[in-house]
């Protein structure tokens, strides 16, 4: 064999591959970024490389996909609480409005992508202000990251009028078409929040890019109410009339939804971008994912936004993705643990257009793993690696986190990104948003 970059020689491979094969004492050779084999560790014995690494006692696994975040929203973690939705929006947009800018973003991004990276995410889809900011950190930080441009129909913080959001979408999508890493989505925020034409120009613009097509859709009954009074139909029947939904969709949440909805989600193809952590904390309900699953609708496992779910741990998600349904429908074999892995990872990976890329270990998939250390008590002894994985493991035993065949975090120490700095510009730039928040609530 040639000599590759790098070789993964001794751990537990979850491979996630379309025979999902778990391979004991595994091997992994990596070449440019691209898994060149995948076997037996005693079928790399001939196998020379740059580096090889001794990963006995661990396990190997693709790196989880987190389908819905808004990345720039770290820097307002717990500044909003206690309220629903709706009135928690409002309040929320009015410090993000002050605050944010392409600079702010891009350290929210930062702070997120190092909390993800941290917890073995290697992809993500994002939604937020200013998606340039993300990308630029995404790219800096070496992250697989699916945003684009976001569409709103009232004053919005980034500054760009109605009149020319839909050109500096095409700008946007133009200037990022061919970065690395970057996938492309376009972004209305709501069907309430902007108007059915420009949802469909929206629609229009993301498949003239090949981009995907993102907004969020029945999150909480108040949502749903008011979409049937203003349009008579369901948040759901409504994307769907309006000609938007089709396999390039990702509607989050979708935790209200009518039998119909269900025929027209399984019909069209759309994926569902589950957020149960958010979804529990807004108290907006529980989607009813083990239906999705049995109408064949594609569902992934997201962790919202840092502000609605306070964390972008996807471990935490996986854990209540797979017990809410069983609790709410009184059925242990709900869920099972290797639906949930599939959803972070091949499921995901294919409803975010990388399914050729991504999201399974196997030879010419670009190479974002993540190594587990098992040797912990409340990892051994290990039947089921499947339950370990949903029931189990957590952030911190994530040991080593690789995208695209090079290391972001190497032993628990992120290389590439500043962690001290950015945690240090992080608290500097709360006191202001802190105080600025302190002004609103005695107004």
């Amino acid at each position: 064999m040639h000599d590759v970059d790098l070789l993964i020689l001794g751990p537990l491979i979850v491979t996630m591959d379309k025979n999902e094969r778990l391979i004991e004492d595994g091997g992994v050779a990596i070449h440019e970024g691209e898994i060149v084999a995948v076997g037996k560790r005693t079928d790399f014995e001939s196998q020379a490389a740059t580096e090889t690494i001794a990963a006995s006692g661990q396990l190997l696994m693709p790196g989880l996909v987190n389908g819905h975040v808004h990345m720039g929203d770290s820097l307002f973690r717990s500044l909003v609480e206690d309220l629903p939705l709706e009135p928690w929006l409002e309040r929320l947009w009015t410090s993000e409005r002050k605050f944010v800018s392409y600079e702010y973003v891009a350290l929210g991004a930062r702070l997120a992508l190092a909390e993800m990276i941290r917890c073995g995410t290697t992809c993500a889809l994002d939604m937020f202000w200013f998606p340039e900011a993300g990308a630029d950190s995404a790219i800096e930080a070496g992250f697989r990251l699916v945003t684009g441009p976001i569409f709103f129909d009232f004053d919005s913080a980034d500054e760009i009028s109605n009149e020319d959001r839909l050109a500096a979408g095409e700008r946007w999508l133009a200037r990022y078409q061919n970065a690395p890493l970057i996938g492309p989505c376009v972004q209305p925020h709501n069907h309430l929040t902007v108007s059915p034409e420009r949802i469909q120009a929206a629609h229009t613009l993301a498949g003239s890019f090949g981009a995907l097509f993102h907004t969020h859709c029945s999150e909480t009954t108040t949502e749903v109410a008011a979409t049937l009074e203003k349009f008579d139909r369901t948040p759901v029947a409504h994307l769907e009339e309006i000609g938007v939904l089709d396999s390039s969709s990702l509607l989050a949440h979708c935790v209200h939804l009518t039998d119909d909805d269900f025929r027209r989600l399984a019909r069209t193809g759309a994926s569902v971008l589950h957020n149960p952590l958010s979804n529990l904390k807004l108290g907006s309900g529980i989607a009813p994912v083990a239906r999705m699953l049995d109408a064949g609708i594609p569902v992934l496992v997201g962790t919202d936004g840092p502000v609605s779910s306070n964390d972008l741990d996807m471990w935490t998600a996986m854990r209540f993705a797979g017990l809410l349904q069983r609790g709410e429908h009184r059925d242990p074999v709900l869920t099972p643990a290797r639906d949930i892995v599939r959803m972070v990872a091949t499921v995901g990976a294919a409803a975010l257009g990388l399914g050729g890329v991504t999201g399974s270990i196997q030879k010419n998939h670009r190479a974002d793993l993540i190594l587990i250390d098992l040797n912990q008590p409340h990892l051994t002894p290990m039947y089921d690696p499947y339950a370990h994985l949903v029931y189990s493991v957590g952030r911190d035993d994530v040991c080593s986190v690789i995208i695209d065949g090079k290391f972001v975090m190497r032993n628990r120490k992120l290389l590439t990104i500043d962690e001290r700095a950015v945690l240090t510009d992080t608290r500097a730039l709360a006191i202001e948003i802190k105080r600025h928040d302190a002004l609103l609530s005695r107004t």
